[in-house]
């Protein structure tokens, strides 16, 4: 009876306060993390579908799955997956990724947040000094918390990006940009946001990117992020940000077309977030 009365009360708790932040920003792609979360101009494997849907058109046949403590937190859990398939040079390339993040206490669900994503993306023009893609993806909005049922919603994403010479790619992705709401009685928008950015591919094997995010009522924030794959197996990846201020770091081994990645990402007063990734590239 007391553990039933206890999880009711963290119930209340969670549905008066956590509404205000569901489906936050939970960085679902561990390279981005590594990256400081600038992965807008990039975008280029199947977690492109969370961020850019215009990237896609560079992503390989790719599917990968990742898991994270958030804060390094035991109770709240994101896990994701995501796959991308390009089709033809006139078709362009899909992608479909699911992201969840799960609030659970003495085994119990609290709170459900499943966001399914898929996405499209082709090229409108191409010569041979410049690229210009774009790219959609709808998303289906999933909440469930335990004794207060569950609720779904809608959200259209758009992306562009240019790439130029080669070397220079400019993204830029608006989410949600139908401002979708989710709730019967007391209806609560989900975040919207946008974001622009450039990243330089100096040498083969080298990113360097720095991006600009603007969360509709929050500050704007900065991200940049550089990778650099010192042998064709291992890729080392560093990050900044602010709002809050943190850095990244992160790795990436290839093996045999499997991929194994990892990210940290510190934070200025919780505790730091570790992100595991495995996938594979057909």
């Amino acid at each position: 009876m007391k553990h039933t009365i206890f999880i009711l009360i963290v119930c209340c708790w969670i549905f008066s306060t956590a509404l205000n932040a569901v489906f936050d920003d939970y960085e679902p792609s561990v390279r981005a993390r590594g990256l400081g979360g600038a992965f807008y101009s990039l975008s280029d494997d199947a977690t492109g579908v969370f961020y850019n849907p215009a990237g896609l058109i560079k992503a390989p046949k790719h599917f990968t799955a990742s898991y994270s403590r958030i804060f390094s937190n035991d109770f709240q859990i994101l896990k994701t997956a995501a796959i991308t398939m390009p089709l033809s040079a006139r078709a362009g390339s899909i992608g479909v990724g699911i992201q969840a993040m799960d609030v659970e206490y003495l085994d119990v669900n609290l709170m459900s947040e499943t966001v399914v994503s898929v996405a499209h993306s082709f090229t409108l023009m191409r010569d041979v000094h410049s690229e210009f893609h774009v790219g959609y993806a709808g998303n289906i909005y999933y909440l469930s918390m335990e004794r207060f049922g569950s609720e779904t919603a809608f959200g259209l994403d758009l992306g562009a990006l240019v790439i130029l010479h080669h070397r220079t790619r400019i993204g830029f992705a608006v989410t949600n940009l139908n401002n979708p709401k989710i709730g019967y009685n007391n209806q609560h928008e989900i975040p919207q946001k946008l974001a622009m950015g450039i990243t330089y591919n100096p040498y083969h094997g080298v990113n360097t990117t720095l991006e600009l995010k603007k969360p509709f009522g929050e500050a704007t924030q900065i991200h940049s992020g550089a990778e650099v794959e010192v042998h064709r197996m291992l890729t080392l990846r560093v990050g900044l940000r602010n709002h809050p201020g943190s850095f990244s770091c992160g790795a990436a081994f290839n093996i045999y077309d499997f991929v194994v990645d990892y990210a940290l990402n510190t934070h200025s007063v919780l505790n730091n977030t570790h992100h595991f990734g495995i996938g594979y590239k057909f």
